[in-house]
């Protein structure tokens, strides 16, 4: 065993009502270290004594409550121990010091990771985690006369997530990538509870025959070339123009998400180059992260000199934030700067007839549609999209027309 544990009475400092706290004393056979956790239990030297200090059969009278308390908080801190796949005296506190309904509490572990996702500066997880739990808390309230307050993983079985996506959907209006996004969550605590053992794999719902997160069908976001075109070179406000510049910046280094257009450094400018890794990906992927190099052009040259600021080492490239921002600064600035360069965008699309949900997030599927459509491979666009695998970028194609899908997939086959 790569432990030991003791329950002991800290005589150290005595209590105003007599007593003395009573602590887990836990050693590491491994580290060689040993430390005490407080409880918010105490005794005197007494009860302690003819509680703890005999043989359980010779506990008397008065204090065999005392031993079954004292029992019980030993048995606690053996399964906390036991439940840790690598032993770390924090987990086994915190394990050891929670309340006992918290292991199968969905909103312990959901605030177990939104604050986690918080201490890694992850500002937007943790918003969208909370966002979740509010919503299946809600749910769960209103139809099933849950307390609002917490729900045992052990309730959500898939008939009850089949009724809170037709609630979802059916009632409140929600989508079903809404619908996704909640239940993929929920998903994800459902796998850290079963991993840390604090939920049997058994009540897992998720997977075939249980509950199938719904997938909706992809909706194409690309404009066409001649969209393109006729977009680049239309009359707009300033306000519209300067959108239209972000949107072409993105477009032309390969469909550049827009946080990392806001957390260009000048540092990530080399040799006529831009050479950055993805904020997704650096969080995301512990492995095999890649970095993307974009050749400047001179449209993204022309868009750096005429919103770019004044360079500073270790500054922003573009006016959307600022150097000493925090995880929640940058997180709330990066939103508000697609926010208002997607309201401009809604202004222009409503101009020239594009589709209502044109967005920033077009310039992506742009350029890779236009890529594949002027003849580059879909191995180089998977690359300089930086997707991790290449049926990530096939599934762009859902966007494509019928013709230039069937192009590709003949092309798919070409062995030549």
């Amino acid at each position: 065993m790569d432990y030991k544990i003791s329950i002991v009475l800290d005589k150290r400092r005595q209590l105003n009502n007599h007593k003395y706290p009573i602590k887990v004393r836990i050693y590491s056979n491994l580290l060689k270290k040993a430390k005490r956790i407080g409880t918010n239990l105490a005794m005197t030297e007494s009860q302690f004594d003819n509680a703890w200090g005999v043989s359980p059969d010779k506990v008397r009278g008065e204090y065999k409550s005392s031993y079954t308390i004292l029992n019980e908080l030993y048995r606690r801190a053996e399964m906390a121990a036991d439940s840790l796949d690598y032993f770390d005296f924090e987990k086994f506190k915190t394990k050891l010091l929670r309340k006992a309904s918290d292991k199968t509490d969905i909103v312990y572990h959901f605030k177990k990771a939104i604050n986690d996702f918080k201490a890694k500066g992850r500002i937007g997880a943790a918003s969208s985690y909370n966002s979740a739990m509010i919503s299946i808390l809600k749910y769960d309230k209103e139809k099933n006369s849950g307390s609002g307050d917490s729900l045992s993983f052990h309730q959500i079985t898939p008939t009850w997530l089949t009724n809170y996506e037709s609630c979802m959907i059916d009632e409140m209006g929600r989508s079903i990538t809404t619908v996704a996004i909640y239940t993929r969550t929920l998903r994800v605590i459902f796998n850290n509870a079963i991993r840390e053992k604090d939920l049997d794999s058994r009540h897992y719902p998720f997977g075939k025959g249980k509950f199938e997160i719904p997938e909706e069908k992809k909706v194409k976001k690309t404009l066409t070339g001649n969209q393109v075109k006729e977009f680049y070179s239309a009359i707009l406000t300033p306000l519209e123009e300067k959108a239209r510049d972000y949107w072409f910046f993105s477009y032309v280094s390969q469909g550049m998400n827009f946080k990392d257009i806001a957390m260009l450094k000048f540092e990530n400018i080399q040799n006529g180059k831009i050479v950055y890794y993805r904020a997704k990906t650096k969080v995301k992927r512990r492995t095999n992260i890649r970095q993307i190099e974009v050749p400047l052009n001179r449209e993204s040259q022309r868009i750096l000199e005429q919103h770019g600021t004044n360079f500073r080492p270790g500054g922003y490239v573009f006016p959307v934030l600022a150097d000493n921002d925090s995880p929640e600064a940058i997180f709330r600035k990066v939103n508000n700067f697609i926010r208002a360069t997607n309201q401009q965008l809604k202004r222009i699309a409503k101009k020239l007839g594009f589709p209502e949900g044109f967005s920033t997030y077009w310039a992506r599927h742009s350029f890779a549609t236009n890529m594949v459509n002027n003849g580059a491979s879909i191995e180089f666009v998977s690359e300089a999209l930086n997707h991790s695998d290449i049926s990530v970028t096939q599934s762009y194609l859902d966007g494509f027309e019928d013709e230039t899908k069937k192009e590709l997939m003949d092309k798919l086959l070409n062995f030549d």
